[in-house]
């Protein structure tokens, strides 16, 4: 029988025109869309709320939230089946099942239930939120029947455990929300493991396992040692016979604090203190040596190391060649085989550690130290030992490690203690050491003490020599900093704390590499609020600090971009400037880089129709025509190109990377500088070979852009010609002069391209912006004319900048940097002029 159809449900149903108020709910009363049920404290709320961007009637979903913070939700009951509108209902049935129905209809089945009723029927049921965040559902005689708290969403609240059931086989971990406008279960799950002696918490993703935050050593998590620092908590890990399972519980009155597993895959402590009203993240528990087994097997990371992985003593890396490319995964083995005689092998201590994976490991809890490493040297396959607890006299129990160790990391401080076996002939006091005479070994230390004395002093002094200038240039920066902190641009752009963006990107994880260029790396990120942002992180360049060019590039992209509003240009959101950081916060671009796209496979490139690409050329056209017209200044971005548009989510272009740009002031037309920087295939003949730039500069490479877009190919490959090997303007130039411009076209839209006339004006329009002398080039003004009109005559376009045999150019390599250099050569000229071309990078260059 179907309980939903039954009568009794059809009553309650028909006449639950009751509805529930104050914290309780019981069988005769319901809640539908736009109700809720308040805790007696007014702390948390139970209601109906909608999930996604748009219509709030689209995705509606039961959840609990804080009243003084309702975007926070901390529990949702029908995560995996939303309902399409408002018409859905709570109820509580007569035997204790709380149940959601998509609408009043007594025939609509339920899309969620607590599947809590028991048998015999349970009497007078009722649902109450508590204070604590907690759903329960009890009858008459106050018997537990079903509580949220055994069922987390992607919050551990105080209170709420995070283990497992060893009798039930019930397990209570977290699934992070998909996005974080999307309360359906995401891919990152943060649960305690069921296999081994003990039993860790893991950060799960999809499957493979991300983070590992150590064994409990009697007071904190081995790979948390900064939990000891958290005076408003306390912390409870239980392992007995039936259940295992970690707790923590808040001991400060008026501070509200909730674990999450946030959709990026980082997990992070957010706690509210009434007396400074805003959520605040306590450090999220991924650094660069947080990545599960970042050194792979044998291999110790420290954060603080230059390559952030090493070996353990006595072991070596099993691929030199990956770790000179920083690919640690295939880790280390021995430099000798481990023995098992008697006296062939010894421990060396590691201090500060995280220790290692205790999956393949066995627990001792109530033996001493000794006995511990007793048990190791006489089991031929243990290969390290550790104390399980950590005690204020002295550590006791005992974790003994068989075959290859993971993930084991290093900290400065308030690590634990381990013990590394290794053969004798490997360990540091034994290594090398030769016996002889003391006095042999005295007459040939001391004649060389003075030398080594005289050159310890010499060494001493040019350090700090050294560190003298060092500290020198980093106040003339730090000077230069302020300067800029001082003016107008501070007050118009949001300030970011280094925590807070460390946080949003996981510090700075490989995982969330977003694209490298010149000037840095973007990262993606989620803000505490749930905003995804892109966040660029400028290199910290000893040659440009020197000059100061990555400070004044720096700010220049932020003065200019504060100022700088229109829909074809990417939004800067703020920016950080913090210790040795400088770090530009930006909108995020779903679709990332219009390259990916133009330059991709088949099926790529077809995404982009014909229509839409012109789009897309109109887009950037109004974006440039901003910059140099219409804007409160006058802007020339100078690296225009396929890497440097963004597409949103529509797909509508965005210009972005702002470092190159420079103002014009007054009645500036042009400038001459020795310092040519941009990308090459994009700079127009004047300023590639004398340094001078202007408007008509854009015009050039937007015309560069025009073509690549409509053709999908790239400027920066030759193409074959009557006359040889072409650049792609050539190409186009020589098949509008055969008549022939059709065979320019990407293959993928020649059939959404019914209007051949315009494709081949489209094309014409480019060459035009491409010519040889910026003079003959269009303003974008005129290009926008050009564009939006289909009837008016276009001039025939001259021959294209770099065709002409006059000035070819010469694409070779800077052997002095490793850098692509741009050679120019006149026959008329006895000397060629050379200048470094620095690649920029795009803001977001997303692949």
């Amino acid at each position: 029988m179907n309980i939903w159809n039954s009568p009794i449900v059809t009553l309650l149903v028909a006449i639950s025109a009751i509805i529930a108020v104050g914290d309780k709910m019981n069988h005769t009363q319901s809640i539908k869309d736009g109700d809720k049920l308040v805790s007696k404290g007014k702390i948390f709320a139970l209601g109906f709320f909608h999930g996604g961007s748009g219509s709030s009637t689209v995705n509606r979903y039961l959840g609990i939230w804080y009243v003084f913070s309702p975007e926070t939700v901390v529990w949702v009951a029908n995560r995996e089946n939303p309902l399409p509108d408002t018409s859905g209902v709570v109820q509580l049935t007569d035997n204790g099942d709380l149940v959601i129905l998509p609408n009043r209809t007594t025939s609509a089945a339920a899309v969620w239930s607590t599947n809590s009723s028991k048998s015999p029927a349970v009497v007078d049921p009722v649902v109450q939120l508590l204070d604590s965040g907690n759903l329960i559902i009890t009858d008459d005689k106050g018997l537990l029947l079903w509580q949220s708290f055994d069922h987390p969403s992607d919050t551990l609240l105080p209170g709420m455990k995070l283990g497992f059931d060893k009798t039930t086989g019930q397990q209570w971990f977290m699934t992070s929300w998909n996005t974080p406008s999307d309360p359906s279960p995401g891919s990152f799950v943060c649960k305690m493991s069921t296999k081994g002696s003990e039993h860790e918490i893991f950060g799960d993703v999809y499957g493979h396992i991300r983070y590992r935050i150590g064994p409990w050593n009697g007071h904190w998590f081995s790979g948390l040692p900064r939990m000891k620092t958290y005076n408003d908590y306390t912390f409870t890990y239980v392992d007995n016979e039936t259940t295992t399972y970690y707790r923590y519980d808040t001991i400060t009155p008026g501070l509200y604090a909730r674990l999450m597993a946030f959709p990026n895959n980082t997990l992070a402590r957010v706690a509210w203190n009434t007396n400074t009203p805003r959520w605040v993240a306590l450090r999220s528990a991924a650094d660069e040596c947080d990545q599960y087994s970042k050194c792979g097997p044998n291999g110790v990371c420290d954060p603080q190391g230059e390559r952030f992985c090493k070996c353990y003593h006595g072991f070596h890396p099993i691929s030199n060649s990956s770790w000179t490319d920083r690919d640690y995964t295939q880790g280390c083995r021995r430099n000798e085989k481990l023995g098992c005689a008697n006296g062939e092998t010894g421990f060396m201590s590691y201090t500060d550690v995280k220790l290692p994976d205790t999956t393949n490991s066995t627990i001792h809890r109530n033996i001493s130290l000794d006995a511990c490493k007793q048990h190791c040297s006489i089991n031929c396959s243990c290969t390290a030992y550790a104390p399980y607890y950590l005690s204020d006299i002295n550590p006791r129990g005992c974790v003994l490690w068989f075959g290859d160790l993971f993930d084991t990391k290093v900290f400065d401080q308030d690590g634990q203690d381990m013990y590394l076996r290794l053969p004798i002939s490997e360990l540091p006091m034994t290594t090398g050491k030769k016996h002889g005479s003391k006095v042999l070994a005295i007459a040939i230390v001391v004649p060389f003490l003075s030398v080594f004395t005289a050159f310890g002093i010499f060494m001493w002094a040019k350090k700090k020599a050294k560190e003298r200038k060092a500290v020198a240039a980093e106040r003339a920066e730090r000077e230069r900093i302020n300067e800029y902190e001082g003016n107008r641009w501070n007050d118009e752009l949001p300030l970011f704390d280094l925590t807070t963006i460390s946080s949003a990107t996981s510090n700075f994880a490989d995982a969330n590499i977003l694209g490298k260029g010149g000037f840095g790396t973007v990262y993606k990120g989620y803000l505490l609020n749930g905003v995804l942002i892109a966040v660029k992180r400028l290199n910290s360049n000893p040659t440009r600090k020197k000059n100061g060019q990555g400070v004044d590039e720096f700010m220049n992209e932020v003065s200019l971009i504060a100022k700088l509003q229109h829909r074809n240009l990417v939004r800067l959101l703020g920016c950080c400037i913090q210790q040795e950081e400088r770090i530009l916060i930006y909108e995020f671009m779903k679709n990332r880089s219009l390259d990916g796209f133009i330059f991709g496979g088949t099926e790529t490139r077809a995404e982009l129709d014909w229509k839409k690409r012109v789009e897309i050329i109109m887009g950037i056209a109004r974006g440039v025509l901003y910059l140099h017209q219409d804007s409160r200044l006058n802007v020339i971005h100078r690296d225009l190109k396929p890497e440097n548009v963004l597409l949103d989510e529509n797909m509508n272009p965005k210009i972005s990377d702002f470092g190159t740009a420079r103002i014009f002031e007054g009645d500036q037309s042009e400038v001459n500088t020795d310092r040519v920087i941009g990308t090459y295939g994009y700079m127009p003949p004047e300023y590639a070979m004398d340094g001078i730039f202007s408007a008509k500069s854009d015009v050039f490479s937007f015309g560069v852009l025009l073509l690549e877009i409509v053709s999908g190919r790239k400027n920066r490959t030759v193409y074959q010609g009557n006359d040889g090997h072409i650049n792609l303007p050539s190409l186009a130039w020589k098949l509008m002069e055969d008549g022939s411009t059709e065979q320019f076209l990407d293959e993928t839209i020649k059939f959404t391209c019914l209007d051949h006339d315009e494709a081949h004006r489209c094309i014409q329009i480019g060459l035009l912006c491409v010519q040889e002398f910026s003079v003959d080039r269009p303003a974008m003004k005129d290009v926008i004319v050009m564009l939006s009109t289909q009837t008016s005559p276009l001039p025939k376009p001259m021959r294209p900048g770099f065709s002409s045999e006059k000035r070819p150019m010469v694409i070779s390599e800077d052997t002095t940097e490793g850098r692509p250099s741009i050679t120019t050569t006149n026959t008329d000229a006895s000397s060629a002029r050379n200048y470094t071309n620095e690649i920029t990078m795009t803001v977001a260059d997303f692949r």
